[in-house]
């Protein structure tokens, strides 16, 4: 289905290629997950398979690709879209139409078929997919993951031969990403659907794929084949594999491996607590929000001390990122109280309001407007009147972001992951003592994601208070204090993190599910190899 010949890519002006001498099989039926650090070349192989490489990018291309019969260097990409649908990885900025419904009628409506068959094919997608409620729904009123899904329901909806998807359970919550992976797994099964998927979170899908491919941070594939395999050469893995990597033990699937290492985890005394935070520093009380009749938010209550962590989960649409933007002052709130350091932040000046608070949205990129990485921070250090006396060394941030490399380079030519961080160094490099940020981790490799965390904990340290809302319950359990759980715009459940994630079997980590206790509930739990 896939045949990919010594395929070497450079983008217009860049100094390296993105891909070198790439080589890769993918029979039809197979699903291969995709993987590499950020900038990798993981998104750039995916379009050369959909022709927009070179077709739309342009830049000077070597070697050979073949998809479902079709050259893609002699095809263009709208004739490869009949047989390659596409799941971009910010599908915000790739919609065409105003609704659910119409966005994935829009393509079918481009093939040709007859408004009968596309009336059936919207709403089999639809129901399949579990977002029927969104059908009439303004798209920009959904939810990020609500978004994320009909984006990939507008894909397969035509019922191509090849489905390309670039990080599609990034923004969805654990339902609705075992959903996708069963739908996924179903259409290999019975459709002969090929899938190439690209994501950072390998544990969601490494049960459901054939192959791993490894891309190294020079754009060449490192390691192919059995997942199981690639992983040990791998500089990151599923939780399971980092824990017996930091206990020192082998590791492999079998059940014997499974229950050594379940075993070693179970003889290892729980950590002493954490240093207590500090003083109350921001809370909400009674938040309401909603739009166009329906509410959203219903009557939220929450504290966050100085210097703790707050993880906020939820399934899509159950008011994670209205929760931050009505904390922001983002939106307006139809009724309750947001309180920074005991003053209503709706009596704070703007000015200062931004200064004490910072917001990282989940789509970076619309905090991002100037020339360059090291231009963003200049410009929010200048808005502040702070740029001959900035209370953070822009430089020292980008080293410790990993952004140095990229710093003269523009926002809009990185990776998602280049830009998340790009936007965090953008907003903190003005002294922020409260951080709110939405889906952090949306498409940041896992080595970056180790590092990210390391930074988080530091500025906790420092006094710093961070809200986060996430699907990456990972993540959530390496470095939360406390967990709040939403649905349906209200609080059900509250608490230190590995206990409230442990109370509920779905939000359960890796590692709770192996041992059957909430600790560890992360490998970043345990000690490294030689340490204990």
């Amino acid at each position: 289905m896939i045949r990919i010949e010594r395929l070497t890519y450079t983008y217009p002006e860049a100094s390296r290629p993105a891909l070198q001498g790439v080589g890769l099989e993918v029979r039809p039926g197979d699903g291969l997950l995709l993987t590499g650090a950020s900038g990798s070349g993981k998104s750039t192989l995916l379009w050369s398979l959909n022709g927009l490489v070179p077709h739309f990018y342009g830049g000077r291309f070597a070697g050979r690709v073949r998809v479902a019969g079709l050259d893609t260097r002699q095809s263009l990409p709208s004739a490869l879209a009949a047989r390659v649908g596409t799941v971009f990885q910010e599908p915000t900025f790739r919609f065409i139409a105003s609704t659910a419904g119409d966005e994935i009628a829009f393509g079918l409506e481009l093939a040709g078929l007859s408004t009968a068959e596309i009336r059936r094919r919207v709403q089999e997608t639809l129901e399949r997919l579990e977002i029927g409620e969104v059908r009439d729904r303004p798209l920009d009123r959904l939810s990020g993951g609500e978004q994320q899904r009909v984006a990939i329901a507008a894909a397969l909806a035509r019922q191509p031969q090849v489905l390309l998807l670039d990080e599609p359970t990034s923004q969805l919550d654990v339902f609705g990403a075992a959903s996708l992976i069963e739908w996924l797994t179903d259409l290999r099964r019975d459709l002969g659907l090929t899938t190439l998927i690209s994501e950072h979170r390998l544990f969601r899908l490494i049960e459901s794929v054939d192959c791993i491919a490894y891309l190294a941070p020079d754009g060449r594939l490192a390691a192919c084949g059995e997942p199981r395999t690639v992983q040990e050469s791998m500089p990151y893995a599923v939780p399971e594999l980092e824990a017996a990597r930091r206990l020192g033990l082998t590791w492999d699937t079998s059940p014997a491996a499974k229950d050594g290492l379940r075993r070693n985890l179970l003889r290892l005394p729980a950590p002493a607590p954490l240093d207590p935070p500090g003083d109350l520093h921001l809370q909400g009380s009674g938040l309401q929000l909603g739009y166009n009749g329906r509410s959203v938010l219903r009557g939220i209550d929450l504290e966050v001390r100085r210097g703790e962590i707050l993880a906020v989960l939820g399934r899509n649409g159950s008011g994670k990122t209205s929760l931050l933007r009505g904390l922001m002052g983002l939106e307006r709130l139809q009724a309750g109280e947001v309180w920074l350091d005991r003053q209503r932040i709706d009596q704070l000046p703007p000015v200062t309001r931004s200064r004490e608070m910072a917001f990282v949205p989940q789509w970076p990129a619309a905090l991002l407007f100037a020339d360059s990485v090291r231009a963003e921070l200049d410009l929010t250090l200048a808005n502040h009147g702070l740029l001959h006396e900035p209370p953070v060394a822009p430089g020292e941030l980008l080293e410790r972001l990993d952004l140095m490399a990229v710093a003269e380079r523009s926002p809009r030519d990185l990776s998602a992951g280049e830009r998340q961080r790009a936007a965090l160094a953008a907003v903190m490099v003005a002294g922020p003592r409260l951080l709110l940020l939405d889906e952090p981790t949306l498409g940041v490799d896992p080595l970056a994601q180790r590092r990210l965390a390391r930074l988080l904990l530091d500025w906790r340290r420092d006094g710093i208070s961070i809200v986060l809302a996430t699907h990456d319950i990972e993540f959530a359990a390496q470095l939360a204090d406390r967990v709040l759980l939403l649905d349906a715009g209200r609080v059900v459940d509250q608490g230190p993190a590995a206990e409230t994630l442990f109370r509920h079997v779905e939000l359960r980590t890796s590692l709770q599910r192996l041992t059957g206790r909430s600790w560890p509930a992360s490998p970043a739990d345990l000690p490294p190899a030689g340490e204990r």
